[in-house]
């Protein structure tokens, strides 16, 4: 863990010539973060994106394709160990593999049923298993909770908890992922004081953005 933890910080102090450090240390000074669509309180001592991502690259019938959408992970000893992640999917390309948008009227269950067929038809994530798919709240809305897992190259169980919901704005979730032995009992308690805290900012609400020109080039 203090090696993480120092490998973290090293790459924090090196990263000066930047504008900003893409990860910043969570203190008991700046447990909230906020992105233009969304907030919720981090847990002290992890790390966390200081700016959201905008973009992705995906596959889509084997072409690399671009999509927006706005999203922060966390992360206690690092990404390739465990992170949670909350992102923004706008809703042309909510559902951007399986080709689907998201609708505000669409039932918690239906966007379940979409978000499982996107996630499996990404690379890796072909035989992920869901154990429990069940009715939840995420600030007030009606939202699923699912709960799967697949094994990793190595035959490593992974845990994935995802909570979501859809509204006019998009379709939202926040995800758990870490190894089922230790990690993902150890942190499941800080990730769902992460789902409670989530709150939509206004921001949300305002148009979504405009492809930017270099990424038009690649799409």
């Amino acid at each position: 863990m203090k090696k993480v933890l120092a490998l973290i910080t090293l790459v924090l102090l090196t990263s000066g010539c930047a504008q900003t450090a893409y990860w910043t240390m969570t203190d008991d000074m700046n447990r909230v973060v906020q992105s233009k669509s969304f907030q919720m309180t981090v847990p002290e001592g992890w790390v966390r994106t200081t700016k959201p991502d905008t973009w992705e690259r995906i596959e889509v019938d084997g072409e690399p394709k671009t999509i927006l959408l706005e999203s922060m992970s966390l992360t206690r000893d690092g990404t390739p160990i465990h992170a949670i992640t909350i992102t923004r999917h706008y809703s042309p390309t909510a559902f951007p593999v399986i080709k689907k948008k998201s609708k505000s009227n669409m039932l918690p269950f239906e966007a379940a049923d979409l978000y499982v067929s996107e996630l499996r038809k990404r690379s890796g994530l072909e035989r992920l298993k869901v154990l429990s798919n069940k009715p939840a709240k995420v600030n007030g809305k009606r939202a699923f909770q699912l709960v799967m897992q697949f094994k990793n190259e190595d035959g490593l169980r992974i845990r994935i908890i995802s909570y979501g919901f859809v509204d006019k704005t998009g379709f939202y979730t926040i995800n758990y992922r870490a190894p089922y032995l230790y990690y993902y009992k150890r942190d499941y308690k800080q990730f769902t004081r992460v789902v409670r805290s989530f709150k939509q900012l206004k921001g949300a609400y305002d148009p979504p953005p405009e492809m930017p020109a270099w990424a038009k080039i690649f799409t």
